[in-house]
């Protein structure tokens, strides 16, 4: 043994350990997903076979995100209860896809087929596995909107409705609410209100909202929610503040900062654009301090980058984003932005050529599920560090859970953007007996490259430039 360690370090390069400490605990896993706006509401209607694989294209996308054996097993979906923007046809908006339908054909008067293709889409995930569904409103309905409109013209940084409208706006989310969820669908959190800090002035349906603005729509849901037993276990979810830092604190104070509302909201959702690690360690400070045990969800992040990428390097930036996010803030959920788009950005896991019906799945879509198809519901977050900061720099997590046959699971990731293979002992583990190794890399797409039993003499590797998971499961015999 200790010959052939001296010639794989020569090889290498690397050599440590990982220690795990499994007594030591974070926080507990619930979801990972994605959002349907601005895609799902036409490739939900892509019927049609577009690669000649005899599945249709919108199958084979719905399967690649939420199937966990063709893909990459998202249990959470954001789907966005449009402001009837594509219904009127008015205000500026420079991608016709960024409308959106309302299920009102006039107040209180609903037609449930519409928005019939991102329809097709929420079902079709909830088939497949996801649990948690997210009902999402980027601006209150145009009817509601001081200017009839779904985002501002001018004076963007200011609220576009009226206080007096607040309670109409809560009791047509609930509607639908309850329509959905009397068939079938988990909608599991309902988030009136998406980054208030911002002025939507056009491009998009949006609303800005000051604190204390904010505070008086969740009051206004709150009082609907609770008029309404059929939608016991509802929670409403935000203040889905554009990143964590800025007014994120001020946003998220007039949420807990009021009593009513802090009994009601037992996590803070919030999205992690433009936000340093230096920002999430203040914010979550902040959390500590003043609001211990109320859990943090990252709602949505993409890169926020021009130009299409179909490469590892968008793929590391999305697995450090998670890791980041899993290790300084303690997440429970993290949630992708869009989850296909045309290309020419870094924000889609699948890229879509809607002429052509045909679609690509890029390697941001497999690093991301090296994390959603091995870190389950219910999986805790435990304690895992590397002997050197060499290794330290893969950003090491580490989780246990039960898996689906009742066998108990140590699951591991590691973000390797070194070109050289890294490798390492783990230390503080026992009792297991099988593991396997799942890589994301330019040659493969969470493919599992080794299978078999655990030695815990025998040192993990890990590729070069890599996105790694490593599962060690105790077998039942």
């Amino acid at each position: 043994m200790p010959g052939e360690m001296e010639e794989r370090k020569d090889q290498t390069g690397t050599c440590g350990a990982m220690t795990v400490k499994e007594d030591i605990t974070y926080q507990t896993m619930e979801s990972f997903g994605t959002s349907g706006a601005w895609w799902s509401q036409y490739v939900g209607g892509f019927a049609e076979d577009g690669d000649g694989s005899g599945v249709s294209c919108r199958e084979a996308i719905a399967s690649l995100l939420f199937d966990r054996e063709k893909g990459i097993g998202l249990t959470c979906y954001r789907y966005n209860l449009g402001a009837g923007s594509a219904d009127s046809q008015k205000g500026t908006f420079w991608d016709v896809n960024r409308r959106a339908q309302s299920f009102e054909t006039e107040a209180g008067v609903y037609d449930f087929e519409k928005d019939a293709n991102a329809v097709w889409f929420l079902k079709r995930v909830v088939e497949l596995g996801a649990e948690e569904v997210v009902f999402f409103c980027n601006s209150p309905l145009e009817r509601l909107t001081e200017n009839g409109l779904a985002h501002m013209t001018e004076g963007g940084g200011r609220v576009n409705i009226k206080p007096e409208n607040y309670r109409a706006f809560a009791a047509y989310c609930m509607d639908v609410t309850e329509h959905f969820r009397a068939r079938g669908i988990p909608v599991k959190f309902l988030s009136p209100i998406n980054e208030p800090q911002w002025d939507w002035t056009s491009g998009q349906e949006g609303c800005h909202y000051e604190p204390d603005q904010i505070r008086d729509v969740y009051l206004a849901f709150l009082d609907e929610l609770e008029s309404r037993p059929g939608l016991k276990g509802l929670k409403l979810s935000g203040p889905e503040s554009g990143e964590w830092k800025g007014q994120a604190q001020a946003y998220t104070q007039a949420i807990l900062g009021e009593e009513r509302l802090r009994r009601h909201f037992d996590g803070i959702d919030n999205h992690s654009y433009w936000t340093e690690r230096i920002d999430k360690r203040i914010y979550k400070s902040w959390m500590n301090a003043l609001y211990p045990g109320v859990k943090l969800r990252t709602s949505e992040w993409c890169e926020m980058v021009n130009g299409s990428d179909f490469t590892m390097d968008s793929a590391f930036h999305l697995a450090r984003e998670i890791a980041d996010d899993l290790r300084i803030l303690d997440v429970v959920s993290w949630q992708n932005w869009v989850a296909v788009a045309p290309g020419g950005y870094r924000d889609g896991l699948i890229y879509i050529d809607a002429e052509k019906r045909k679609y690509t799945a890029l390697k941001r879509l497999w690093s991301f599920g090296n994390y959603s198809r091995y870190v389950r519901p219910g999986y805790v977050r435990v304690y895992i560090k590397a002997d050197s900061k060499a290794q330290e720099k893969m950003l090491p997590t580490a989780f246990i859970g039960t898996n689906d046959r009742g066998e108990r699971e140590l699951v591991m990731v590691f973000l390797n953007e070194q070109e050289t293979e890294q490798m390492f002992l783990l230390k503080g583990v026992s009792g297991y007996t099988h593991m396997s190794v799942h890589e994301t890399s330019e040659a493969r797409d969470l493919e599992c490259v080794s299978e078999g039993t655990f030695d815990g003499d025998s040192p993990v590797k890990i590729a070069g430039m890599s996105v790694t998971t490593v599962v060690l499961t105790k077998k039942k015999n």
